[in-house]
């Protein structure tokens, strides 16, 4: 089943939000759903409402040894990638990246060695884009050469837009030229998951009304579809 790689060549673009959020969307469609924080910062769990005292099973633990919530097994994973012997497990299956369903991974923007390592696994990468001068700087770093809108298995989307913005306006438009299909969808900036977070919330729970909830249900539903999966929902119909 799929592995999805959430990376972003820029810091700050809200790549965990986006991984976080994706990972509970397809859960809640129906989907087996695993999220892996590979970060140093370890802020994956801070959206599923933990503390930052409260701490992810490592991904290399039994299974029966995970922690599940809103229908998605949370793992920590930034020590067993910082193993010596990481590259070899990975390369021989030795990691659970691949089960019955969707696991996603949350990956920091200045881990390039990580990313290299794990793109070979990844059914589709996931690119958080800020509509900023410095996030559409940063597309140049995204494929090292090779044009955005012929990179495989790659989506981008936007990440905090805010339409009110004239500038924010005409980096939607000007992304939506440049990279075609392979921009999955667009997360507004929602003040919700600010609020949320802060209370050790989780934003479906939180703001069932967020814009921003609204969108990531859609990216999920579209990258499901990139993927070729279909929700328990869609087979039933």
């Amino acid at each position: 089943m799929p592995f999805i790689l959430c990376h972003s060549p820029k810091g700050g673009s809200g790549t965990s939000f986006v991984a976080a959020h994706l990972a509970m969307a397809l859960a809640e469609a129906g989907h087996a759903t695993t999220a892996i924080d590979f970060t140093r910062q370890d802020s994956l769990k801070l959206y599923f409402g933990l503390t930052p005292a409260q701490q992810l099973p490592d991904l290399d633990l039994p299974s029966d040894q995970g922690l599940t919530i809103a229908g998605v097994s949370l793992r920590q994973g930034h020590r067993v990638s910082k193993a010596a012997d990481f590259a070899r497990a990975l390369a021989e299956g030795e990691l659970p990246l691949a089960n019955d369903g969707f696991t996603i991974a949350d990956v920091s923007a200045d881990d390039l060695a990580l990313r290299d390592l794990l793109l070979p696994q990844a059914a589709l990468t996931v690119v958080p884009i800020t509509p900023t001068a410095l996030g559409l700087a940063t597309l140049t770093q995204v494929g090292s050469g090779t044009p955005l809108i012929d990179l495989d298995y790659t989506a981008f989307v936007i990440s905090r837009l805010d339409e009110t913005r004239r500038f924010a306006r005409n980096a939607h438009t000007f992304l939506r030229e440049l990279l075609g299909s392979k921009l999955v969808g667009a997360i507004h900036e929602d003040e919700c998951a600010n609020e949320a977070t802060a209370m050790a919330q989780m934003l479906p729970r939180y703001a069932t009304a967020s814009v921003a909830l609204a969108d990531m249900r859609a990216l999920a539903r579209t990258v499901a579809e990139v993927c070729g999966q279909t929700s328990d929902e869609e087979e039933a119909a």
